[in-house]
């Protein structure tokens, strides 16, 4: 199985979410796990923000960073090309999609094929991936 892994699918494997248990189950039971390049830009940006927020301690905090690396040479990462940008303007037009949900919409339509199944914990995405005929997962929920 490719599982593809959005933003909010991927930190909850770095710090202890809601939907960790679930993105765990996904990351352990993927054959391939994917993701587009702006994914550890976002990744890190959460993980800063966990920090100034104080939901995460300084420790948390550099070890879900080591973490994110670790992860992230394991993951096969869809780079933002011309034509990724281009599919992502119609995704963010045709779904009313932000900018980065629109990359992470048309970077799984991209990579999706026979079981395939992408994650996310944002609900807009989820609604465009399923009108876009992909399998998904709530990753904000846990599994049970």
């Amino acid at each position: 199985m490719i599982v593809y892994l959005d933003t909010s699918a991927l930190v909850p494997l770095l710090v202890s979410e809601p939907g960790t248990t679930t993105s765990r189950d996904l990351w352990d039971n993927a054959d391939q796990v994917v993701t587009v390049r702006l994914t550890f830009v976002e990744a890190t940006a959460a993980l800063a923000r966990a920090l100034r927020l104080e939901r995460v301690s300084a420790s948390a905090y550099e070890s879900a960073l080591l973490s994110l690396d670790t992860l992230w040479s394991e993951l096969t990462v869809i780079e933002v090309d011309e034509h990724l940008m281009r599919a992502a303007a119609r995704s963010a037009t045709d779904h009313d999609l932000r900018g980065y949900d629109a990359v992470q919409c048309a970077a799984a339509q991209g990579a999706s094929g026979s079981e395939f199944v992408a994650a996310t914990g944002d609900r807009a995405l989820l609604a465009a991936w399923t009108a876009n005929g992909i399998t998904t997962v709530d990753a904000s929920l846990s599994s049970s």
